[in-house]
């Protein structure tokens, strides 16, 4: 990699819970540029590299998603399912197009 060249970022949701947290320190060890969203960053703060970006955002919410996946190559959507359709089932659908029952 030139010295110029920008390292790949990769959004992680989930990043408080056990495979979510594992998955952020796995591609901290590997370089990787990561940036976590969560409903409660004082949950994760300090648990990850200084290189680590924690942002504020709930994955029902689609325009937080849009900034959270702003400038970002890849995903990891670690949700628990449970948890995305009580918060569907309040809130509504966050713009899903797919119609599903979900």
């Amino acid at each position: 990699m030139g010295k110029h060249a920008r390292r790949a970022a990769v959004l992680v949701t989930g990043a408080s819970g056990y495979i979510g947290g594992r998955l952020v320190e796995a591609l901290e060890r590997r370089g990787r540029r990561v940036r976590c969203v969560t409903r409660r960053p004082e949950l994760v703060a300090g648990r990850f590299g200084p290189g680590t970006e924690v942002v504020a955002g709930d994955a029902a919410d689609a325009a937080a998603m849009r900034r959270a996946l702003a400038g970002v190559d890849a995903a990891y959507y670690l949700v628990h399912a449970g948890s995305w359709r009580s918060t569907r089932a309040s809130r509504g659908c966050a713009g899903c197009s797919c119609r599903c029952r979900c």
